[in-house]
């Protein structure tokens, strides 16, 4: 939880609990676990206790006056909070008591944009409070995390229906890590305000195809009249990047001396070919950086911007 953020997106985090249990072939290498295991005292897992954090409430009463009085006036726009960075709202093990709370003061704190994100869509109209379901909080957004096509079929039009019958004012997908090929459809793409996409950081972290992430920046950005571009914020390579962008980079040792892989573009465990197949190259984080070939792309929907 802090009033200012690294992560690209927002511009703060708000947690009023830590901990979860993993749900998606994402969670697998969860970067808050790993936080956890360094700073909490065992909250992940089924049946594991959450943690409450009891300085949630008055951190996001307190951006919500900066907003209100400071950072509108500097910045033409009103701050970006993520809510529960270090676990999920929608979490089943999670006392109603205290979504309740989170749920009353996101509500009050109509001076920030609020962006919720979960792996746990089919959860949302069962856990939000009920008149949320007639008027949905006007500067509230709701993001879906995809890593895959399956979770990509499943939930983005679920997330789309809520959209459409709940009246949200804006929602996203969050395809980080990008653990396979996904294929946004126009129609889908029609309705989603905004996109993120990145690879995995971590020790473990699994590289992400090129050819997966271009799938996803020309969906977003290659449509044709009459359809409209949809925001993409390429938040991050990860560890690993193709090798012809390695050698682009400025590394501090020969490309050829980094660790790398063969990694195809079909993700299906059990496909028989080869067919665009790249070596990738682990030259961390912070080298891989986060420019699709040169190009930034760090855009966002108008109800944020």
């Amino acid at each position: 939880m802090a009033e200012t953020s690294a992560i690209e997106w927002c511009d703060a985090t708000v947690n009023f609990w830590w901990g979860c249990t993993k749900v998606s072939p994402g969670c697998d290498h969860c970067y808050a676990e790993t936080l956890n295991a360094f700073r909490g005292t065992g909250e992940w897992g089924p049946n594991a206790p959450r943690r409450k954090i009891k300085g949630a409430v008055s951190l996001l009463r307190m951006l919500n006056r900066r907003s209100a009085l400071t950072f509108f006036n500097e910045h033409n726009r009103s701050i970006r909070v993520f809510m529960q960075s270090m676990s999920d709202t929608f979490d089943n093990e999670v006392s109603d008591d205290w979504r309740a709370e989170l749920f009353a003061e996101a509500k009050e704190a109509r001076w920030v944009k609020i962006i919720l994100l979960t792996k746990r869509g089919a959860n949302v109209p069962k856990m939000v409070p009920p008149a949320w379901l007639d008027a949905w909080p006007k500067h509230i957004g709701l993001m879906f995390s995809i890593t895959n096509q399956r979770e990509a079929d499943r939930d983005i039009p679920r997330l789309i229906d809520f959209k459409n019958r709940l009246g949200l004012p804006w929602i996203g997908l969050s395809l980080e890590p990008l653990l396979g090929r996904v294929r946004l459809k126009a129609e889908w793409l029609d309705h989603i305000d905004w996109v993120i996409v990145g690879g995995e950081s971590g020790t473990k972290a699994r590289p992400m195809h090129p050819e997966w992430l271009d799938d996803i920046k020309n969906a977003c950005t290659l449509r044709q009249h009459p359809r409209k571009p949809v925001p993409l914020l390429f938040k991050q390579w990860g560890e690993w990047v193709p090798h012809d962008v390695a050698r682009l980079l400025d590394l501090a040792k020969p490309v050829e001396a980094y660790p790398s892989l063969d990694l195809r573009n079909d993700d299906k465990p059990f496909s028989i070919t080869n067919i665009g197949t790249v070596t990738m190259v682990r030259v961390g984080k912070k080298t891989a950086g986060r420019k699709i070939y040169g190009d930034e792309y760090l855009q966002f929907p108008e109800a944020l911007s």
